[in-house]
């Protein structure tokens, strides 16, 4: 009998210690990747010269406050010839709206109002914690409603995301938008949960379960939302917006596989384009003016 207690025991003290280790790494992982004070600040987004080109530039400064009491900013480039079709590009993990001088201009350039948000707890916008697109999506929602309000009922709508951006876009695809033609999804997962799955074993070389489960119970107690509610499968089969989807052939951050999970989701018109050779949120610098070429033309296509 005494045999029998003592397993017991050890059995129990080996299960609580295996639960506390969990919590613990749990704990971390979570704070690593959704706190601002996290991986986001090891990130090292740069100004470059369309950047300081855009920071330059004469732009207003948009304000909504959030269902949970955030006050989220974004940047406004008004075409120089006016016109009710905006493009608004959403900028990626650890980066804001001031580096995304690149995208904006190119889509200003080709005559087009740009809205560029800094996501919830990036750049001028409250927040503790990243909302990896899911909880992103309906702040996005938000400021497409506000283009609408201020631009009237003829407003033309495109939406452009890279990265975590890009995932943004296409989880927002799945809320119910008005006036928007077209999408544009360069390098974007397809789940909250798989990515963290794939970081998580490439970075720490640690298994997915249970922390990644575990985690999901921080997400929802400190940030709020579950992650594992995030799918392009349930959002884009709900869309009919034209998409246009981005990937380098080489990016060992958000693997490749995902450009080819989301464009079998999309079940309105839709584009694939594997840049070869690019790396992750590499594709404009890989292909230069094709790119440009590329995204502006979609994006004339769909603006009428």
């Amino acid at each position: 009998m005494r045999v029998k207690k003592y397993v017991k025991v050890i059995v129990s003290v080996a299960v609580g210690a295996v639960l506390v280790a969990d919590i613990a790494a749990s704990g971390y992982m979570f704070h690593y990747a959704f706190s601002k004070n996290g991986y986001a600040t090891q990130i090292d987004s740069k100004m470059g010269k369309n950047s300081r080109w855009f920071m330059d530039q004469k732009q207003e400064i948009w304000q909504q406050t959030s269902k949970d009491n955030l006050k989220l900013k974004a940047r406004y480039l008004p075409a120089e010839t006016k016109t009710a079709k905006t493009v608004v590009v959403v900028h990626g993990f650890g980066s804001a709206s001031k580096y995304m001088g690149s995208y904006i201009r190119m889509f200003h350039d080709a005559g087009y109002n740009v809205l560029a948000p800094d996501n919830r707890s990036f750049g001028m916008s409250q927040g503790q914690y990243a909302g990896y697109g899911w909880k992103d999506r309906v702040d996005l929602a938000n400021w497409i409603k506000m283009i609408n309000n201020k631009n009237g009922a003829q407003s033309q709508i495109g939406l452009y995301g890279i990265s975590m951006g890009a995932s943004t876009v296409m989880y927002t695809l799945g809320e119910k938008l008005q006036n928007v033609k077209f999408a544009i999804a360069d390098c974007g997962y397809s789940t909250i949960s798989g990515e963290l799955d794939y970081q998580l074993k490439d970075m720490f070389k640690l298994p997915s379960f249970p922390i990644v489960p575990t985690a999901s119970l921080y997400a929802d107690a400190l940030a709020g939302y579950n992650f594992y509610q995030a799918s392009t499968r349930e959002t884009l089969k709900r869309s009919k917006v034209p998409l246009y989807i981005i990937h380098g052939s080489k990016d060992n951050f958000v693997p490749t596989k995902n450009a080819y999970q989301n464009y079998d989701y999309a079940k309105g018109p839709k584009k694939l384009w594997i840049v070869k050779g690019a790396g992750h949120a590499e594709s404009l610098k890989v292909a230069g003016k094709e790119y440009i070429t590329n995204t502006t033309s979609f994006a004339k296509e769909y603006f009428k």
